[in-house]
């Protein structure tokens, strides 16, 4: 019995550090009243996943994470030490997308850090501000073909690499597969989205939605976009979009989750 215990462990630590980021588009739309954060999750049609939630405790602020879910369940019991993203409940939200790799940057004064940062991050932190202040103490040295996206209810925004961290220029953002390091390449998800949120107006959920509709991964390719988030960080709710369907949405209010105590549901069980 330790012995299996001992491999899946073993397993879940492989899969922490060599995690395979898939595509991603994730954008920020802020109005000065609201602050949006939408997301679409690009993997393998597949890929099916599951919400944790962890109500605060006297060290810690309650928050909710999203994982991909394995054929195993045991490994599945311990994916909360992998999550994609996930949001507190002072609407600090964090989320992943795909790069080509680019060496991490060893600083010596930082410790060496291969495990994620998200949870830990959700757990300590209000703010951008205070999330780049904890990320700051270490060299992230897996977190090289990915950018993590953070964002908060005041509008803040930041991209952290292994070998940056970019802070907000613009009131709205648009981030996808490409870094945001030193150059530009030509992206028609994060273009149309950056082309859309150009225009001076008050955002509402169905403007979120339209967008992310308008830079949802079709059925075309292997990649499709698996679900897509709409999340008002000043109201800590998330509207749930699954495996394309944008008609049927499911409203994910993290104080009321978080009432119910710790718990795990798989995404597919809310649109049964």
């Amino acid at each position: 019995m330790k012995r299996k215990i001992y491999i899946i462990l073993w397993i879940i630590t492989g899969m922490i550090t060599v995690v395979d980021y898939k595509a991603c588009t994730i954008f920020m739309a802020n109005d000065g009243k609201h602050v949006w954060v939408g997301n679409n999750e690009d993997e393998m049609p597949s890929l099916t996943y599951r919400l944790w939630y962890y109500p605060r405790l006297r060290n810690q602020y309650g928050y909710m994470i999203w994982t991909e879910l394995s054929s195993d369940e045991k490994i599945n019991h311990l994916m909360y030490k992998n999550p994609q993203g996930g949001m507190n409940e002072y609407g600090l939200l964090m989320d992943y997308t795909a790069i080509n790799e680019i060496p991490f940057t060893r600083k010596r004064n930082r410790l060496d850090r291969s495990e994620e940062v998200i949870t830990d991050v959700l757990r300590k932190c209000k703010t951008v501000d205070e999330a780049i202040d904890y990320i700051s103490k270490f060299n992230l040295v897996k977190l090289t073909a990915a950018q993590l996206f953070v964002g908060d209810a005041k509008g803040d925004y930041a991209v952290v690499h292994g070998s940056y961290i970019m802070r907000r220029t613009t009131r709205n953002f648009a981030l996808t597969n490409y870094p945001v390091s030193n150059h530009y390449e030509p992206c028609v998800r994060r273009d149309t989205a950056l082309r859309y949120l150009s225009v001076e107006k008050d955002y509402y959920l169905k403007d979120v939605v339209s967008l992310l509709e308008k830079t949802a991964q079709t059925d075309t390719h292997d990649i499709v976009s698996n679900y897509s988030i709409a999340a008002d960080l000043r109201s800590t709710r998330i509207h749930l979009y699954y495996k394309g369907d944008f008609s049927k949405p499911v409203i994910i209010s993290l104080k009321k989750e978080l009432n119910k105590g710790v718990h795990q549901r798989d995404m597919a069980a809310y649109f049964l």
